[in-house]
């Protein structure tokens, strides 16, 4: 057996022992179906344990986010954006995808060898970014007209480093399943970051606060990460390969992620800046204000679904991809339907009376975001499947189109926001359900693919013989995605 999955029947088991020992004999008759069920399917309750961490996070930065609007202009908050903007280009390479391979290896050693490598990247490349950022800083603030942001444009570096590694620290977390720390965490970040925030609207530090709040916010959860994750860390002895073994072991990584990263954080920030750049500072405040509180009601269940879902395909035998994948996407639309439908009719006569006057335009803009946010909500748990398939060159090529599409549309479309922002989401909502087609078609190949000859002792060396022919290949999404490193 694999190690994934020796590792999920170990922890079933021990999962149905812990179950079986902490309910009470006398518990209510429903408690114990429902932990019972939840014991069963374990993709759920991983799903739950992230989900509800996520979901108090995610309220917490809401409320937090409305209290600000009264007290931050939306011009203030633009230069924010624009910052964080910029620290986002690098955040998603800034270990140059080597963080996504640690839940790869069989062995834990090496998995932690590889923790170390993806942190030594982050730190020089966070360095890096903040040198590149002394020339450039001064351009990009004097294009904003803020040019008293000049030298804050330097705290893309720590910010930087801060994010990429919480996200290295989370694909540990993943790989040994602890996901109740990871959503537990998300509170602790969105608490510490939300009380910053705070205390700077009412200081009136402006977007300057605001990003030391985010900052702060980030190293406490990194230093909660070490105290929850730390005797495990330290409790596997680290494989003692080479790192430079390491590089070239798992240089698909970089080569064939990055890419799909890089062309994602072009497209996002790209975005940002573009609004910033051709409309105003503050319009970038309101929309990116918009977008913000626009995240939360997806990233509640989506980004627990995502953190799990990916987990799951890493195992995921061939010939069941297809059926896994279509699971997720009707999945995914069914939960989606009732919150972005309230959304839409709730948003123009709440959000306005709870931001205030100064962001009343962020409503219109949130309003025309939903089909957009809607059907990515629906895409984005199945997103890493063109990874652990290995067409990560299909991907690349629908990235680039998607990212193409709405930067040439702001650069061609800048006169009102709010129908921009119509006709825009309306093309990536339509963009997306294509990305829907063309994962399943992907997920169907991958099922459908022959065999390799000699797999069960059969065929010849020339390749499958005619009875196996079409028949699902035995190997598994997870030793394909760990094919990445020969």
């Amino acid at each position: 057996m694999s190690r994934s999955g020796e590792q999920s029947a170990s922890q079933a088991g021990e999962s149905r022992e812990e179950a079986a020992s902490s309910t009470p004999a006398d518990s209510p008759k429903h408690f114990v179906r429902t932990r019972g069920f939840l014991v069963r399917h374990e993709f759920l309750a991983s799903v739950m344990k992230v989900m509800t961490g996520t979901g108090v996070a995610q309220l917490i930065a809401m409320v937090a986010t409305l209290y600000v609007t009264h007290r931050v202009a939306p011009a203030e908050w633009g230069i924010y954006a624009a910052i964080m903007a910029v620290a986002q280009f690098v955040i998603p390479v800034a270990a140059l995808r080597y963080d996504m391979a640690i839940v790869l290896p069989r062995d834990d050693g090496e998995a932690k060898r590889i923790f170390r490598l993806a942190t030594l990247i982050n730190a020089v490349m966070s360095v890096l970014a903040m040198i590149v950022m002394i020339p450039v800083g001064g351009l990009l603030a004097n294009a904003l007209g803020a040019p008293q942001a000049r030298w804050w444009m330097l705290a893309v570096g720590p910010i930087i480093f801060t994010f990429a590694e919480l996200a290295i620290v989370n694909y540990w977390a993943n790989r040994r399943k602890r996901f109740g720390v990871i959503g537990t965490n998300a509170v602790w970040n969105q608490s510490v970051t939300a009380g910053g925030r705070i205390v700077a609207a009412f200081a009136g530090l402006g977007g300057f606060g605001q990003l030391a709040a985010t900052l702060l916010g980030e190293v406490a959860a990194l230093g909660n990460f070490r105290h929850r994750l730390g005797k495990d860390l330290k409790s596997i002895p680290e494989s003692q390969v080479p790192l430079r073994t390491l590089l070239r072991r798992y240089l698909k990584m970089p080569l064939l992620t990055a890419p799909n990263a890089i062309v994602d954080a072009l497209r996002l920030q790209g975005i940002n800046l573009s609004i910033g750049l051709y409309f105003s500072r503050a319009t970038l405040g309101t929309f990116n204000m918009a977008w913000s509180l626009m995240q939360v009601p997806a990233s509640v269940i989506n980004s627990a679904m995502s953190q799990v879902f990916f987990q799951r395909l890493s195992v995921t035998d061939a010939g069941r991809m297809f059926k896994s994948v279509r699971s997720s996407v009707v999945r995914s639309a069914i939960i989606g339907i009732v919150p972005f439908a309230a959304l839409y009719f709730l948003i123009p006569p709440v959000l306005p009376w709870l931001m205030g006057d100064a962001y009343a335009m962020s409503a219109r803009i949130a309003v025309a975001l939903v089909p957009w946010l809607y059907v990515n909500f629906i895409t984005s748990p199945i997103s890493n499947m063109f990874i652990v398939t290995r067409n990560n060159g299909v991907a690349l090529a629908f990235a680039s189109v998607y990212a193409a599409v709405p930067l040439a549309y702001l650069a061609m479309t800048h006169h009102d926001i709010v129908k921009t922002m119509y006709v825009m989401s309306l093309i990536m909502a339509g963009l997306l359900v294509c990305y829907i087609g063309l994962a399943l078609v992907v997920a169907r190949r991958f099922d459908t693919r022959p065999r390799p000859a000699g797999a069960d002792g059969t065929g010849d060396a020339e390749g499958t013989t005619e009875e196996s022919a079409g028949e699902p290949s035995w190997e598994s999404a997870g030793e394909s995605a760990r094919n990445l490193r020969d």
